[in-house]
């Protein structure tokens, strides 16, 4: 399984990131002007934009919902430190002059697997969870998946990514991220 994403992550290095932007007119296949980042470093974080957004969105109603302290007190360290790296993100991304956001359109990124960092169903499934036990089971599971998509990007990321802070952080989540699944198993087995 893990080698199928990778192939599909690699088929997203050829093919995202290329090309000329509508909204801004900034190539992405262009060399940076000083050669310390790469196609990748600017993918990783455009996709790991959302998928931190929505990361932070999960978290913020598991502060307010869940019937545990323990998955509270989780989200609220998750809150902080997606939010931290969030902007960490989108001033590298600014700085480089690359957008901020992915390419939305589907066909931008067809044959890449559609892994573009979230998905708007997950929210509206927690959203739709009232408070509670099963809250919790919910949220925990929820989250479980969408830190293994963070790991999974940042591991392409250490592999084929260039600049040195991107890569620093993308040794960041997988390490925090890994050892929140962990946590989080705990939670639901315990």
């Amino acid at each position: 399984m893990q080698r199928w994403l990778f192939a599909v992550l690699l088929l997203a290095l050829t093919g995202c990131g290329t090309g000329v932007t509508e909204t801004t007119g900034v190539s992405l296949s262009a060399p940076p002007p000083d050669g310390s980042y790469n196609d990748t470093d600017v993918m990783f974080l455009q996709m790991a934009v959302p998928q931190h957004e929505q990361g932070i969105e999960m978290a913020r109603l598991a502060t307010e919902r869940a019937s545990r302290a323990d998955v509270r007190n989780l989200a609220a360290a998750i809150e902080a430190t997606q939010s931290d790296e969030l902007a960490e993100m989108k001033d590298w991304l600014v700085k480089w002059n690359q957008p901020v956001a992915y390419d939305p359109d589907p066909n931008a990124h067809k044959g890449h697997g559609g892994m573009h960092g979230s998905d708007p169903a997950v929210l509206e499934v927690l959203r739709d969870t009232p408070p509670g036990p099963d809250f919790d089971a919910r949220f925990l599971n929820l989250l479980t998946g969408h830190q293994h998509g963070a790991v999974e990007l940042a591991r392409m990321e250490e592999k084929e990514g260039r600049h040195p802070d991107a890569r620093a952080l993308a040794g960041r989540i997988v390490k925090s991220r890994t050892a929140q699944i962990q946590q989080m198993g705990t939670y639901l087995t315990g």
